[in-house]
């Protein structure tokens, strides 16, 4: 039995080192997937069975025992993934307060168990190398607490099924079911359908940051202890907080405002504005060739708001997993260029589910902040305005879905390639085509040779037509999706 949450803390100091395996040692086995099976594991070494609680793991004391997998990247540590809360009940939440709600419930104190993923390794001897007592700092919960407003609205609205995890900052709504037929109902007092299945979520973008500053690198906060605790210390929550890049230096910019708020209105005072103009505002000097970078917009985009370095490498936009997108609009109100998502690899694609699909994840969980310039009749581009933006739910499981099936099964039957005329086409959907997303390469030039850092294998080799000799018959150009160019001007016509 515990009393405090030193002694909970202490306890999981004591499993540091020891391996996934060690700690499920006096758990009784469970038929589930590695993911649940190293969260049974984390539960059984402080002595509690799995539950589905309405509060805390650990009641007595509010404590959550959550673990969740860190993988080694060339970036340094990272997520394995979003850390997963607890299930949204939308008709029990629908007229909860924040301070009542399961969210803060549950999850206001967490003891928080980091495994070493190793996907080549059983899970059984996956490590346990760090542990923490967590709860939110304080400028962190503003941004949740925003966060949960915004989910609570559209459950109380009756637009439940309309949420996505892309439209909040640092706390998602994920979705949680086997597949789209995970749905649950909405309040009977709204005539509402049902709604898919999701879960209160810290995004992985969130919990990287949490990891790189705090508990792999030298940041302190009172709110993340690691260290175990010595006789007499208390576990303490205390401000001040970061002393990194932060678009917002004092929490008190968030008392009657939300975060999107403050950017959006902070940024409108230099609307109207050429580049031109921006660039003397705060005084950019060019190189000695006298150019200005390709990037510059994105430069007075982090200047417009008081920032020296990366607007999208900002301490709040890292955690949120925000997209900074500047945009030129034409004179002719036409956008050039179509928006990427990363390379997609052929044999991990058809692997995928739909509903567990690397492109679903992106969308469903990213948030995009437009910078938009448009071009004047005398050519110069002049700053009219931002928008943070989520793509809808319907847009995802309609349209983006069914291009991900199709793109799929093309794969899977053999890409139709055909040499004409010093190219290759291919029988990938065209953004000429008008639905949301297409395919198209993604790689600094064209390659159909076998080993080729611009190619990638096929699962199945392509149906040729004219096949050059020295072309493989299953390697092909890296493709990724991309965003129409008609679909993002649509999004941004408010601003024009």
């Amino acid at each position: 039995v515990y009393t405090t949450k030193e002694q909970v803390h202490n306890r999981a100091c004591e499993a540091v080192g020891k391996t996934i395996g060690e700690l499920a040692e006096a758990m009784e086995q469970k038929i589930a997937g590695k993911k649940a099976q190293v969260g049974y594991a984390w539960e059984s070494w402080f002595g509690i069975k799995s539950n589905s609680h309405a509060e805390a793991d650990i009641a007595d004391v509010e404590i959550e025992l959550k673990a969740t997998g860190v993988k080694n990247t060339k970036n340094g540590k990272s997520a394995k993934e979003r850390l997963v809360l607890n299930i949204i009940n939308y008709i029990e939440e629908f007229d909860k307060t924040f301070e009542k709600s399961s969210f803060w419930r549950k999850n206001r104190y967490m003891e928080l168990g980091f495994y070493g993923y190793d996907k080549e390794k059983n899970w059984q001897d996956w490590n346990l190398e760090k542990v923490a007592l967590f709860t939110y700092p304080e400028k962190d919960l503003k941004i949740i607490q925003d966060d949960w407003e915004k989910i609570h609205e559209y459950i109380h609205e009756g637009k439940a099924h309309e949420l996505s995890e892309g439209m909040t900052m640092y706390l998602g709504a994920c979705s949680k079911g086997a597949n789209k037929n995970s749905k649950r109902e909405q309040h009977p007092s709204l005539d509402a359908p049902k709604a898919m299945q999701r879960a209160y979520s810290l995004k992985s973008s969130y919990m990287t940051y949490l990891l790189r500053e705090y508990i792999y690198g030298n940041n302190n906060n009172p709110n993340i202890r690691t260290k175990p605790f010595l006789d007499g210390e208390v576990f303490e929550e205390v401000s001040p907080y970061y002393t990194s890049e932060s678009i917002i230096s004092d929490v008190s910019d968030l008392e009657n405002q939300t975060i999107e708020q403050y950017i959006t209105k902070k940024m409108a005072r230099y609307i109207g504005k050429s580049v031109n103009e921006l660039i003397h505002l705060f005084n950019i000097q060019p190189s000695k060739e006298g150019k200005y970078p390709k990037s510059i917009n994105a430069v007075l985009a982090s200047r417009m708001l008081g920032l020296c370095g990366d607007l999208q490498k900002s301490e709040e936009f890292f955690k949120a997993n925000v997209a900074v997108k500047t945009i030129r609009v034409s004179k002719d109100r036409s956008i050039k260029e179509s928006m990427s998502f990363p390379t997609f690899k052929f044999k991990e694609i058809v692997k995928e589910k739909w509903e567990e699909s690397t492109l679903r994840d992106i969308l469903d969980s990213s948030k995009f902040f437009f910078v938009v310039f448009k071009e004047n009749n005398d050519g110069e581009y002049i700053f009219s305005g931002t928008k943070f933006w989520s793509m809808p739910e319907l847009d995802i499981e309609n349209i983006v879905q069914q291009v991900w099936l199709e793109t799929v099964n093309i794969i899977k039957q053999g890409v139709c390639l055909t040499y004409k005329s010093n190219r290759v086409l291919n029988n990938f959907i065209k953004a000429s085509e008008g639905r949301i997303v297409h395919v198209r390469p993604h790689a600094k030039k064209a390659s159909y040779v076998e080993g080729d850092s611009d190619a990638d294998e096929l699962p199945v080799p392509a149906n040729w037509m004219n096949k050059p000799e020295l072309y493989a018959d299953n390697w092909m150009t890296k493709q990724s999706f991309w965003l129409n160019n008609k679909y993002v001007l649509e999004q941004i016509k408010d601003l024009l």
